[in-house]
């Protein structure tokens, strides 16, 4: 056989190996992207996981009875826009009754217009949730948190908290849901404000309901002898001062009807002595609750730079509340918090215990010594129960009661019993120490069981990872040498090799 011969039967068995090397990493290629079609998983590979849907949203999308049809209506540009598009894509690929769409408002200009004209909408980066002609928008400010403390350095904003899947499926909750829950904030004894925005302030509560769907207002109840119709919750924050029979008696009929209340109570000192009289022990005892006339320290667990006054609690009950604090291991912390425990002797109402001290903590009732705290006979052993959550047992909601006669078979049943939650701190809800991600959840969780919204009890915000690459000068010029001269080079003796073995 010749030399011409043999080197074209060389040539002809290197392309039938090229071309079928050719063929299988197409047909390989193709597989992959049908399982990958057919099995979709997404990874969420962030320490936080800031993009992984939680059991509580799964179980949402999972319940969904009805189509729903997602527009992000967001510049491209937008800080938000990454984390908004995959934590949806997520939402979608968890849902078949799901779907989201894009619409860039200043590329596509005439289907910008047509949504601006069908929803609306008065402004950018906003993303809209509809269903049956029911419609929720939620705006790219309610989607996270901020720290500005910069500001006074030149410095931005900086996005402390990711709160996208609390507002989603808040929104998708609220869908078809009617009108929104109303929350009133009392006011006249001194307590914390809505639309305060120092660190005693309350309004990020203000924006966490509002962020939710809840219709928030200040409630004047000295004179009043019953609560506005449509309340569904009342909360007393941080009171300094006397709340009168006739408004504890508007509270107590509130309760009985099927209202909710959350109380956050501080041992506010008094200056004879002992602390401030509010008036809400004895009315909080006919729900089962004793509200402890104590400060509560715990040296088991200090938080550095802070007194015993500051409790760092790790050590939570199994309620519902604060069952996912305890599973994430996220801590609270309370600044001069009260004891508040179940009563003795009164039936009719479950009171579950929602965070408490170690063993070594204790209730101080020596309030006249509190420069010199220590244990001694008559104080409070602990643990110290610092909340509790109260609903009322079966029995005691009452049977339903007989509809009149030609009345609507298919009006709203009654109301069922009260549900109240009583924390004896308040100062944990304002906005110097709602930063802390175990505060929100505290408070967050709280709120929507009072509403009845256990599907978005659990989901809390995330923190976005911020990860810098810190490089020394002999380990960039390692990196400069190996990228400009060690490929190149590398490339060169690769060429060198395959050159003298084809020759050899």
């Amino acid at each position: 056989m010749s030399e011409g011969t043999k080197r074209a039967g060389k040539a002809a068995t290197e392309i039938s190996l090229l071309s079928a090397g050719v063929v299988l990493a197409a047909a390989l290629l193709l597989l992959v992207n049908y399982f990958g079609w057919k099995y979709h998983q997404r990874f969420d590979w962030t320490e936080s996981a800031i993009y992984s849907l939680s059991e509580k949203t799964e179980n949402v999308l999972a319940a969904l009875d009805r189509d729903v049809d997602v527009v992000v209506f967001m510049e491209p540009g937008e800080q938000l826009y990454q984390p908004v598009k995959e934590l949806l894509a997520r939402y979608e690929a968890a849902s078949p009754r799901l779907t989201v769409r894009e619409v860039d408002p200043s590329r596509n200009l005439a289907e910008a217009q047509s949504l601006v004209d069908r929803y609306a909408i008065d402004s950018v980066n906003v993303i809209v949730f509809e269903s049956g002609g029911d419609r929720r928008l939620v705006e790219a400010q309610d989607l996270a948190e901020y720290d500005y403390s910069g500001l006074q350095f030149g410095q931005g904003p900086r996005m402390t908290g990711f709160t996208g899947e609390q507002s989603f499926t808040s929104a998708l909750v609220e869908l078809g849901g009617g009108a929104r829950p109303k929350v009133l904030f009392t006011t006249g004894h001194g307590e914390l404000q809505l639309g305060d925005f120092s660190p005693a302030g309350l309004s990020a509560v203000e924006d966490l309901l509002a962020r939710d769907n809840f219709e928030v207002e200040s409630w004047a109840s000295l004179g009043q002898t019953a609560v506005p119709a449509g309340t569904q919750l009342v909360v007393i924050a941080g009171p300094t001062g006397n709340f009168l029979p006739p408004e504890l008696a508007a509270l107590t009929e509130f309760l009985k009807g099927g209202g909710r209340l959350l109380v956050l109570v501080d041992p506010t000192l008094a200056a004879g002595g002992g602390l401030v009289e509010t008036g809400l022990g004895p009315f909080l005892d006919n729900f089962g609750v004793t509200l402890g006339d104590d400060i509560v320290v715990d040296p088991a667990n200090p938080l550095p730079f802070f007194g015993a006054d500051t409790i760092y609690v790790n050590n939570y009950g199994s309620h519902v509340i604060t069952r996912s604090l305890g599973q994430t291991e996220l801590p609270t912390i309370l600044s001069l918090a009260r004891s508040v425990s179940a009563a003795d002797g009164v039936e009719g109402f479950d009171v579950a215990e929602l965070l408490m001290t170690t063993d070594e903590g204790w209730g101080e009732t020596d309030l006249a010594e509190l420069g010199r705290v220590e244990k001694e006979e008559g104080d409070l052993e602990g643990p110290v129960s610092l909340g509790v959550a109260v609903s009322a047992v079966a029995e005691s909601a009452g049977a339903p009661a007989e509809p009149a006669a030609g009345a609507d078979e298919e009006a709203a049943p009654p109301p069922a019993g009260e549900r109240l939650v009583v924390i004896g701190d308040a100062t944990f809800a304002t906005n110097g120490q709602l930063q802390n991600v175990g505060n929100l959840t505290l408070l967050a969780n709280a709120l929507n069981w009072l509403a009845e919204r256990e599907s978005l009890v659990g989901i809390a915000a995330k923190t976005p990872e911020s990860v810098s690459l810190m490089l020394s000068a002999g380990q960039m010029r390692r990196i400069f040498w190996l990228s400009v001269a060690g490929l190149p080079a590398l490339v060169i003796a690769l060429g060198v090799f395959v050159y003298r073995r084809r020759r050899s």
